[in-house]
């Protein structure tokens, strides 16, 4: 996106480019699930299985970027937070011991196929834990002093 633009056309520009981005997500869930059903293949079906999820996923928060600008600003006041932190802070710790976990299966693991969904099953984890870490980083946004 230019530089020069204003911060209405830089959202129009960005919720255009969440459509056209949406369209192929659409098309991949369409894709993966007629490579899934022409397949036999347990890891074929596994793997469009996976990628039609994430795309599914890819769409909800695509969608949510899209509102953000045409509908309601994303908000998160220090009470929503609050109210779930415990929570947060609990299944963070859980996302860690994945982690730990699935790098003590990666290291045990000598299977080419095995090895290299456990090396997927781990950069979930990762990314579960690198958006709660996100978390906390609006937490310390929203309450400076802590």
């Amino acid at each position: 996106m230019a530089k020069n633009i204003s911060q209405k056309e830089q959202a129009e520009q960005l919720v255009k480019l969440m459509k056209k981005w949406q369209k192929i997500e659409k098309k991949t869930v369409e894709i993966t699930e007629k490579i899934g059903k022409d397949s036999d293949n347990p890891l074929i079906i596994l793997i469009m299985e996976i990628i039609k999820n994430d795309s599914i996923m890819h769409e909800k928060v695509q969608q949510f970027i899209i509102d953000s600008y045409t509908k309601k600003a994303v908000t998160l006041t220090p009470d929503e937070l609050g109210e779930i932190w415990d929570s947060i802070s609990k299944h963070s710790e859980m996302e860690k011991e994945t982690i730990e976990i699935g790098e003590e299966a990666k290291r045990n693991c000598k299977s080419f196929v095995q090895l290299n969904l456990l090396t997927y099953l781990l950069e979930d984890e990762k990314k579960h834990d690198r958006i709660l870490s996100q978390l906390e980083g609006f937490k310390s946004r929203i309450y400076p002093y802590m």
